[in-house]
């Protein structure tokens, strides 16, 4: 009965949620008193959430000044998708990954744009430095202009398409916004630019340049593979080394799949005596820290680690210990230390290599550094996005009005070794490797 009840419930939140964010909502008009809510729920939810903003905020008292003039500029209606877009600039400013102001389940919207004849930019891009580059069709399937770099967009040079986008974008860094706009160029094109049936480029494609190129609009899209085999792999590369891809920390549909899947991969890694392990996290945007703290490290550790060194953490509603009032700071040693497990039959005493690019995030972050900080692997890669030192906990709020999602951290951590929080994760070993190619990387790795 009461599970019955719960299904119906959570359907129910589902279903009004999919509402709030349709094409219908997202081009209504909000009345100035609406908007202006809005900012003050999302200002009030920052403040009671967020240990420290001067965290990663360069300039608080210049953030809160954009905030008020912007606020106080809203004198006649302004449409949700007004409102989106300048609220959204505030990702930036915030330079946080895990602080943002996002679209209300952005698929449902782009999904209701599409079926009501709505088209999108047809190609997933990966940026090369500054240089955006086709990859492949929007709907997954190749592009005979993949590996083209994009010059122009109707007429604009590509920085000028670029750089209002990269606003909008959450992040840590100028690296790690560009990785998170990878996945999602074409719908924040949409958003700011608005609809277009057809798209005319500059590109420049084995170092010749060609001009008006006329390509048609999509309303196919495909979605990131979320099967469990496409975000846990293990194959043996050679007779010495074995790569272990893991895409998510996440992973709530049965997560004694994903501790089974880790004991599988180094049991076969035990069997197979391989001496090189690689660890692929690149497209890891972060979960649940127990997946790799009770599935990878114990596997690799030689000595006792930690996940960290110090934290600072706000006390919110719901999470109040003994002695503690809601909104106090709390700030302090993290003092568990995990003993190495003897008793493992699969420990693996060889090399590792960990993988990592500006998309690596959050939970994947804490995983890196646990490994460089105790000496348990290398970082390998071109560039990385994320900060050392990271925040977490973070919690979720649709403001009322206008259904954006805010999220906001209740903490942040420093790394086991200590250090400046705001510095970028360090590789170990850097190697360049083609953004269209990424099996290229683990090639040149295997030829030193």
């Amino acid at each position: 009965m009461f599970k019955k009840l719960f299904v119906v419930l959570v359907l129910s939140l589902l279903a009004i949620t999919v509402q709030a964010t349709t094409l219908s909502h997202y081009q209504s008009m909000l009345q100035p008193e609406q908007a202006k809510k809005d900012i003050e729920q999302w200002l009030e939810f920052v403040d009671k959430t967020h240990p420290d903003l001067g965290y990663t905020v360069k300039d608080i008292d210049g953030l809160y000044a954009q905030i008020d003039e912007f606020k106080n500029s809203i004198s006649q209606p302004i449409s949700v998708r007004d409102f989106w877009l300048k609220m959204m600039t505030f990702n930036s400013v915030m330079s946080d990954g895990h602080s943002s102001l996002t679209p209300t389940n952005r698929n449902a919207l782009v999904d209701d744009y599409l079926k009501n004849g709505g088209t999108l930019f047809p190609f997933k891009v990966v940026f090369d430095d500054e240089k955006l580059i086709i990859k492949e069709k929007l709907n997954g399937e190749p592009s005979n202009l993949a590996g083209s770099e994009i010059n122009k967009i109707n007429g604009l040079l590509v920085h000028q398409v670029i750089e209002p986008l990269l606003a909008r974008t959450h992040g840590d860094s100028h690296e790690h916004r560009k990785a998170i706009l990878e996945t999602r160029f074409s719908t924040y094109y949409w958003m700011y630019f608005g609809e277009q049936k057809e798209f005319n480029l500059d590109i420049v494609t084995a170092d010749i340049s060609i001009s008006n190129i006329d390509v048609a609009a999509t309303n196919k899209i495909t979605r990131k593979d979320n099967h469990f085999a496409s975000n846990f792999q293990f194959e043996v590369l050679n007779r010495d080394t074995g790569l272990l891809t893991v895409n998510t920390f996440l992973w709530l549909e049965n997560e004694s799949q994903v501790f089974e899947f880790f004991e599988s991969s180094f049991k076969q890694i035990k069997e197979k005596a391989l001496s090189h392990l690689i660890i692929d996290v690149r497209r890891n945007a972060g979960g649940d820290d127990h997946f790799w703290k009770q599935g990878i490290v114990p596997y690799i550790a030689n000595k006792s680690w930690k996940t960290g060194s110090n934290y600072k953490a706000k006390v919110i509603a719901g999470r109040v210990r003994e002695g503690q009032t809601e909104g106090d700071i709390m700030t302090g040693e993290i003092s568990t230390i995990q003993q190495v497990k003897k008793d493992n039959p699969y420990k693996f005493d060889g090399k590792v290599s960990v993988l990592v690019s500006p998309y690596t995030y959050s939970s994947s972050i804490l995983f890196t550094n646990t490994m460089q900080d105790h000496n348990f692997g290398q970082l390998v890669g071109d560039k990385t996005g994320g900060k050392s030192g990271q925040t977490g906990g973070i919690q979720m709020k649709k403001l009322t009005y206008s259904k954006l999602t805010t999220v906001v951290p209740r903490f942040w951590l420093t790394r086991p070794k200590g250090g400046h929080n705001l510095e970028l994760i360090e590789l170990d070993k850097t190697i360049q490797y083609d953004r269209l190619k990424p099996t290229q990387l683990i090639d040149k790795l295997l030829a030193e």
